[in-house]
């Protein structure tokens, strides 16, 4: 009977050092028709081609200011004088529908959401090693060399942050094989919550207002 049962919703976490193919692994794992992307919210203007509510929710500074305060947003930092962050709202109503909601941010960001209890999926992606990575980031050709010294020496960091701080650690060597993993860690993931909820257990208490 369980396995008539649909899968619960779940929160994807995947983050991974610049270059290591966060954003093509993301694209490949859309495809399925119950994932779907997080959209942050932002008080930095849009950019030419952005549209509201598919790149960014753009905010006021005020109306970011009482997200924060409401305890609305699970994750949050501040770039270059703008505020961006993840809303609890549209969360809620992606769990509410059984959706996978991918969450693609960098390890500060993931931290924050692992003490949040929502009950999220922590995937941190790795190269296969860091000449694989300057590789990589040389490759896209969307910084400079200083740009690519900088991510290269915060990788480091990250790495060490992925291994001790993230659920799964995953190799990004093949990127069939890679996605095929995330899925199967997703699977799993959702089969334990569906466990946990039969067995008659609250999922996701972080995304309880106030």
């Amino acid at each position: 009977m369980a396995d008539n049962q649909p899968l619960p919703g779940l929160l994807v976490v995947l983050s991974g050092p610049a270059g290591v193919g966060k954003t093509t692994v993301a694209t490949r794992l859309l495809q399925e028709p119950d994932f779907t992307r997080s959209v942050s919210a932002t008080t930095r203007p849009p950019r030419e081609g952005e549209v509201n509510g598919r790149d960014y929710h753009f905010v006021s500074a005020e109306e970011f200011a009482k997200l924060k305060a409401a305890n609305e947003l699970v994750e949050y930092a501040e770039v270059f004088g703008r505020s961006y962050g993840t809303p609890k709202q549209p969360l809620r109503d992606a769990v509410k529908q059984n959706k996978v909601i991918l969450l693609v941010i960098d390890v500060d960001g993931g931290k924050q959401v692992k003490d949040k209890k929502l009950d999220a999926l922590l995937v941190f992606l790795k190269a296969p090693d860091k000449g694989e990575l300057q590789r990589r980031l040389v490759q896209r050709g969307t910084e400079n060399l200083k740009q690519q010294t900088e991510r290269l020496s915060r990788s480091d960091l990250e790495i060490k942050i992925g291994h001790s701080e993230y659920d799964f650690v995953v190799v990004n060597d093949d990127l069939d094989r890679c996605v095929e993993q995330v899925k199967e860690l997703i699977r799993e993931r959702r089969l334990q919550l569906r466990d946990r909820k039969n067995a008659g257990q609250t999922l996701y208490p972080g995304l309880n207002k106030g």
